[in-house]
């Protein structure tokens, strides 16, 4: 009987050894579910600057498409439309060739982390990066030259930035400086103030057609269900429209402390489950219900969840190749349930909540 108490001490020990180790050896993952426009917010978004900041990560992801998945976007994807404007008009303004843009991409990193002031390395990065393919990238060198270094531009340098950009007003237009976005009011900030040089781009499009065919279908049958509800009141159909009017509503308390405080409420449980709820024409609850579009929802779903897939594959890799211990994850709302409940499958990962940070 000693000898069986030694082994299972023993044994217990082992486990109790293993389960510290791999604890220790986890990554810590904030998934922050955020708003797309930020414009008309009363937020303050250096509080939530401050609260990433003191989490201290050692990666910040956002939703941008990694730069060798472009090259593999049909010329039809919304995102491959919405950059190639972009991409078209700094290579017009600026078409001299870079034999190898990934080496003087380097090249131009290594000589800002020596002096962050090259503004005219700054500039020239940011154009590299969006010949590149890299639009998170671009985005950030311009946000940085926009708001930190251009105030202490010479007159050579502003000439040069108006010769490269065309001005502000170009780079809002063309879609590089979105002021309104998370980017500019929260993650670009962060990055900057927690003095790493770059974002990572983590975002997947490899599903977006078989997702709007089966988004497609759905509203179509959705419409039929309001129809045959508001044409009948006493019909199934309406009982459903009704259910899901109400499974999809905020109490007038929970409503208040949403606008109190947006970025807390897009982080919570209940958010989760309305978000869910609003994308997906009621949701899962709903299967089954009369006139619900059951079929079409799992489509969506199932095409939804193959993305989300993908995001995560992204983020875990490209921590795992920079041995990051802490990763930031600033992305649409929509997608931080699904993220969250994806990466917590995953042993080597600690999912760690926006609301639990201080």
């Amino acid at each position: 009987m000693k000898t069986i108490t030694k082994l299972s001490l023993a044994l217990l020990l082992l486990i109790g050894i293993s389960v510290k180790s791999n604890a220790q050896n986890q990554i810590e993952i904030v998934i922050v579910g955020s708003a797309h426009d930020n414009s008309k917010s009363t937020q303050n978004f250096q509080l939530i600057i401050d609260k990433l900041k003191n989490f201290n990560p050692d990666m910040v992801f956002g939703e941008y498409l990694p730069q060798s998945d472009f090259a593999k976007l049909e010329a039809d994807n919304w995102a491959r439309k919405v950059f190639d404007k972009g991409h078209n008009y700094i290579e017009k303004r600026n078409p001299e060739n870079v034999k190898n843009l990934s080496a003087q991409i380097k090249k131009d990193k290594k000589a800002l982390a020596s002096f962050p002031y090259y503004h005219q390395t700054r500039m020239n990065l940011a154009v590299n990066y969006a010949k590149n393919w890299d639009r998170g990238n671009a985005d950030y060198q311009i946000f940085v030259l926009e708001n930190y270094m251009k105030k202490s531009f010479g007159e050579e340098e502003q000439v040069a930035y108006n010769k490269i950009f065309g001005g502000t007003d170009s780079l809002k237009k063309f879609g590089f400086y979105r002021a309104g976005s998370e980017y500019v009011k929260i993650y670009f900030p962060l990055i900057y103030q927690l003095k790493q040089e770059q974002i990572y781009n983590m975002d997947c499009q490899t599903y977006d057609k078989p997702w709007s065919v089966a988004w497609a279908k759905t509203d179509s049958l959705s419409q039929i269900l309001i129809k045959k509800a508001k044409a009948d009141s006493s019909s199934a159909e309406a009982a459903t429209m009704k259910a899901i009017e109400a499974y999809s509503s905020y109490t007038p308390e929970e409503e208040k402390a949403f606008n109190a405080d947006a970025y807390a409420g897009m982080n919570t449980a209940k958010y989760g489950v309305l978000d869910e709820a609003w994308n997906f024409y009621g949701g899962p609850h709903f299967y089954g219900y009369a006139g619900f579009p059951t079929e079409s929802v799992k489509a969506m779903i199932a095409q939804w969840t193959l993305r989300n897939e993908g995001m995560c594959k992204n983020i875990i890799e490209q921590a795992r190749a920079k041995k990051a211990r802490r990763v930031v994850v600033g992305v649409g709302a929509s997608h931080r349930k699904w993220m969250e409940e994806i990466l917590a499958k995953n042993p080597d990962v600690k999912i760690v909540n926006y609301n639990d940070l201080h």
